[in-house]
């Protein structure tokens, strides 16, 4: 909680992790800016929180068991750096590897909702998702 007694972009963060690994799309999306933008490693990923719950639908319906871990955090103002940890099993049927990635994300937010997401992890399963789920590739 920040001095001013809302929460800060750590705590925001958790409420929207906890919500995504509930599988509630809504409560996460509550989280969220409408305008979200995403890099990952670099590179521009998803531009919208529609896009965001799109990823999470298809995280999710290719690891049934998905859960993300909180491993720590550091904050100041009104952005967090956040480590993380990925893992599932991968639905039958699915061409998919076990999902066991690290990975941290640079948060910014504003109004109670992340508007800007800078995520760093081993390229691949991540990638191939958002990918299936964007329709890109």
């Amino acid at each position: 909680m920040t001095t001013t007694g809302r929460p800060g972009p750590r705590e925001i963060w958790l409420a929207y992790d906890a919500a995504a690994n509930r599988g509630d799309h809504d409560a996460a999306a509550a989280f969220v800016a409408p305008d979200l933008a995403v890099l990952v490693n670099g590179s521009p990923a998803v531009s919208s929180a529609a896009e965001d719950r799109a990823v999470q639908t298809e995280l999710i319906r290719c690891y049934p068991d998905y859960a993300r871990s909180f491993v720590g955090a550091l904050e100041d103002g009104d952005s967090a750096v956040i480590e993380w940890r990925m893992r599932g099993t991968p639905a039958a049927g699915t061409d998919l590897p076990p999902l066991d990635v690290p990975g941290c994300s640079v948060v910014r937010c504003a109004d109670g909702r992340i508007v800007e997401a800078r995520l760093y992890h081993p390229t691949g399963t991540l990638d191939r998702i958002a990918d299936r789920a964007l329709g890109r590739g």
